[in-house]
C-alpha cells in the first residue's frame, strides 16, 4: 500500500478573498535557498492543518489566490491543471533539492 502523502495548508479567508497556503511537509521550518535567493518556510505563513493532497487540490480549486512551496505540491498542482509549469520558479536547492514556488491569482 502507498504511504499517504501529506501538505501543510492554511487558509486565511475575507469577505471578498480566500487565500490558500501549502507547502510539502518537510519543508515547514526550513530555508530554500539558491545564490541569493532565500525563501522561508515558516510556520506563521504556510503552518496549519496536516491533510491529504487532495484536501489541497479542494481548497486550491475554491481560493481566488495560492502560495505553493515544495516540488511534490508545485507537481500536482501541475498534473490538475491548476497552474502552467512556465509559471513555476524552480529553486535548485543545495539542501533540499529541485523545489517549485507557485503564487497564483485568479
Amino acid at each position: 500500500m502507498a504511504k499517504k502523502q501529506l501538505f501543510y495548508l492554511r487558509v486565511r479567508q475575507t469577505q471578498k478573498e480566500y487565500l490558500v497556503t501549502v507547502c510539502d511537509k518537510e519543508l515547514l521550518g526550513k530555508t530554500i535557498c539558491e545564490g541569493d535567493l532565500e525563501l522561508c518556510v515558516n510556520d506563521r505563513f504556510f503552518g496549519g492543518d496536516l491533510v491529504p493532497l487532495e484536501k489541497c487540490l479542494e481548497q486550491m480549486n475554491i481560493a481566488t489566490s495560492f502560495n505553493l512551496i515544495g516540488k511534490k505540491i508545485v507537481d500536482a498542482a501541475v498534473e490538475n491543471r491548476m497552474v502552467n509549469e512556465l509559471a513555476v520558479m524552480w529553486i535548485n536547492c543545495p539542501n533540499h533539492g529541485k523545489v517549485g514556488h507557485v503564487m497564483f491569482i485568479r
